[in-house]
This record gives structure tokens, C-alpha cells and sequence, in this order.
């Protein structure tokens, strides 16, 4: 049933091809932990706490984006190994919160700490709800399991 209900996302096949799966995803981790690395080091008493906040959560990404990897390498019916997010993913529909963080940076860079956080909000959402989402399949997996013993 919930390979059904989950669409499989549609990455454009010139990148696809071009790149090797995960490495867009791990680039737009990877350019906003730059960037609140940039906004700590210019002002760390005042963007501190919101640049950990946010390298913290985009660990959280990364983990739940392997876990979910794993969970669909176990051959369960699962399509959320490539499900895009839609605060870091690419691609239509994907990346919005990405976008708006950077548009809203460059009009706002004094509010750093709020918009930093706000990002931290939505991309923990999504990463909690990928591991809750993989933990259910295992679970779910377990216990078929043993029903049939």
C-alpha cells in the first residue's frame, strides 16, 4: 500500500544521468552548512545558535536520508529512498524552502538567526517523518515476519 500511495519522484533525466544518485541532495546540504558556517564566523554571538541548529539538522537529513536508503536496499516496497524534500530536493516542486532561505537571505542577511531556525523547522520535520516513515516499514516488516512462524 505505500508504494502506491508514494509518488516515485522524478529527477530530469540530464541529471540523473549526469550525477550519481544523492549527490544533489548532498550539495544542498552541503551549500547551507556552508552558509551558516559563513553567518557564524562573520557574527558568532548573534548567529551561533542558529548556525549549530542548522548544521544539526541537516546531519539529521543526511542520516534519515541513508536510513531510508537502506530500509529500500532491504528490498522492502518502498519508494521513499528517492523521495524529494520539499525544503533541500531539486526538481519541480522540490527545493522550495531552499529557495525561499536564499531569496530571504539576500533581502534580510540580519535576520540570519530567525530564518536559520525557521529552515531548522522544516528540515528536521522531514527528516523525523523519513526515519518514522522507515522504522514503520521495518516494523511492519518484523511483524509479518512473524505472523509467518
Amino acid at each position: 500500500m505505500v508504494d502506491r500511495t508514494l509518488p516515485r519522484p522524478g529527477v530530469p533525466r540530464i541529471v540523473r544521468d549526469a550525477l550519481p544518485a544523492g549527490t544533489l541532495r548532498l550539495a544542498a546540504i552541503l551549500a547551507l552548512g556552508l552558509v551558516a558556517g559563513a553567518f557564524a564566523w562573520r557574527d558568532p554571538s548573534l548567529n551561533g545558535w542558529a548556525a549549530v541548529a542548522l548544521g544539526l539538522v541537516l546531519v539529521l537529513e543526511a542520516l534519515s536520508l541513508m536510513a531510508v536508503r537502506a530500509v529500500a536496499r532491504r528490498g522492502l516496497p518502498l519508494r521513499i529512498a528517492g523521495l524529494r524534500s520539499l525544503v533541500l530536493g531539486l526538481g519541480p516542486g522540490g527545493g522550495i524552502g531552499a529557495a525561499l532561505f536564499a531569496v530571504a537571505l539576500l533581502a534580510w542577511p540580519d535576520g540570519f538567526p530567525i530564518l536559520a531556525t525557521l529552515l531548522s523547522g522544516l528540515v528536521g520535520m522531514g527528516a523525523v517523518a523519513r526515519l518514522a516513515l522507515a522504522r514503520i516499514v521495518l516494523r511492519a516488516e518484523e511483524q509479518a515476519e512473524a505472523d509467518e512462524t
